[in-house]
C-alpha cells in the first residue's frame, strides 16, 4: 500500500527539541537505511568443469531455472550403467521366479506318485504273503512265489526312488527360493544405485533455489568448480527489508511488530508501510565515538524493517528513510513478531 509522503524530519536534534519543549507526541524520528534481501550463494555439490552459466548480473530468475551447467558426460555414463544393471537384476529375478514356478508342480506331482507307489507296494506285500501261504499248501509252484517276491522288491525300489526324487525336487525349490531372495536384494541395490546416479546427474544442473535476481557470477565458463564452491549468487527479491542502525539511546523504545513508514529515495512521491521484524541481539559499531575520557561511545543495533506489501520495483541497495513509531509495543503484532531482542518477525 502506498500513499503520499509527508515532509520528513531529517535531524535527530528536532526530536530532542520537541521533548525539551514538553511536546508529548513528537513526530517519529526518521532513520536512514538501505533496502536488503536474503542472499543465497548457490554452490556446486560436485567437482567438475563449468560448461556454461546462462545468466548475468541483474537477470530475474524463477525457482528451478538453470544457473550453471557442469560437465555431465561421466555422470550420464554412470546413469546408463545403473539403468543396465537394473534391467539385468529384473531379468535375474524373472528367471528365478520362472524356475520356482516350474519346480513347485514337480513337488506336488512327486507326492502323488509316491502315494500311488506306496499303494502298489502294499498290494505287492499282500500278494507275496498270499503266495507264501499257497506254496506252503502246495497250491502254487515255487516260481509263482519268486514272481511275487520280484514284484514286491520292484515296488519297494519304486517307492525309494520316488522319495529320493521328491527330496531332490524340494532341494531345487529351496534353491529357487534363495535365488529369488538374492535376485530381489540385487534389484533393490541396483535401483538404489540408479537413484544415486540420477541424483548425481541432476546435481550437474545448478538451479535457482527461489524466485529472485542474480547478484553475481562467481565463476566463468571453463573454470573448475569444487564441492561447496559458490557459482552464482542470487537474492530473494520477494522478501525485501530495510536495514537500519539504531543508536542504543533509542533501544528501549524499539519493539518487534512496531509500525513503520518507509520512503525509498529511488521511488519519489511514494510511502510504504512496514513493521519492525528484527532487533539485533548485540550492539554494533559506535555511532558517536568520543575520544575524550569520561563519556562512553554510543553504539548502534541492527533493526530490520519488513514491508507489509513490498513493490516489485524495489531493488537491494536502494536508499530508504524510515519513520518508526517509538514507544510501547502495539497490542497486536504481526504473526511471529515476538520474543526478546534478536528475535525475528517475518
Amino acid at each position: 500500500m502506498t500513499y503520499a509522503a509527508p515532509p520528513m524530519v531529517r535531524s535527530p536534534g528536532s526530536y530532542l527539541l520537541l521533548l525539551a519543549l514538553g511536546c508529548s507526541s513528537p513526530a517519529p524520528l526518521p532513520y536512514a537505511g538501505f533496502v536488503d534481501a536474503p542472499v543465497s550463494a548457490v554452490a556446486s555439490q560436485l567437482a567438475g568443469k563449468v560448461v556454461s552459466i546462462p545468466v548475468r548480473e541483474g537477470d530475474r530468475v524463477k525457482k528451478g531455472d538453470l544457473l550453471a551447467q557442469l560437465e555431465s558426460s561421466e555422470y550420464e555414463a554412470s546413469l546408463a550403467e545403473a539403468e543396465a544393471n537394473v534391467d539385468r537384476a529384473r531379468q535375474a529375478l524373472k528367471e528365478a521366479q520362472a524356475n520356482l514356478d516350474a519346480t513347485v508342480p514337480s513337488v506336488r506331482g512327486a507326492g502323488a506318485d509316491i502315494a500311488k507307489a506306496r499303494a502298489a507296494l502294499e498290494q505287492a506285500r499282500l500278494d507275496f504273503n498270499r503266495a507264501e501261504q499257497l506254496v506252503a499248501s502246495n497250491s502254487v509252484s515255487a516260481s509263482d512265489l519268486d514272481a511275487a517276491r520280484a514284484r514286491l522288491l520292484e515296488a519297494e525300489a519304486t517307492v525309494d526312488s520316488l522319495v529320493a526324487a521328491k527330496a531332490s525336487t524340494q532341494g531345487r525349490v529351496s534353491a529357487s527360493l534363495a535365488a529369488i531372495s538374492n535376485a530381489r536384494a540385487g534389484l533393490r541395490s541396483s535401483e538404489a544405485s540408479l537413484l544415486l546416479a540420477k541424483a548425481r546427474l541432476a546435481e550437474t544442473h545448478i538451479v535457482a533455489p527461489f524466485d529472485g535476481a542474480v547478484v553475481s557470477r562467481n565463476l566463468e565458463d571453463g573454470e573448475w568448480a569444487a564441492p561447496g564452491t559458490a557459482v552464482v549468487t542470487v537474492e530473494d527479491t520477494s522478501r525485501p527489508w530495510v536495514r537500519l542502525d539504531v543508536e542504543e539511546t533509542q533501544f528501549a523504545s524499539l519493539s518487534l511488530g512496531a509500525a513503520a513508514t518507509v520512503r525509498v529515495v529511488a521511488l519519489p512521491g511514494r510511502m510504504f508501510r512496514g513493521h519492525v521484524a528484527q532487533i539485533g541481539a548485540e550492539g554494533d559499531f559506535a555511532l558517536d565515538r568520543d575520544v575524550r575520557r569520561g563519556r562512553p561511545d554510543v553504539r548502534t543495533f541492527l533493526v530490520r524493517i519488513a514491508f507489509d506489501d513490498p513493490p516489485e520495483t524495489l531493488r537491494p541497495g536502494m536508499t530508504a528513510e524510515v519513520r518508526l513509531a517509538m514507544g510501547p509495543a502495539p497490542a497486536s503484532r504481526p504473526p511471529g513478531a515476538s520474543g526478546p531482542s534478536g528475535a525475528q518477525a517475518p
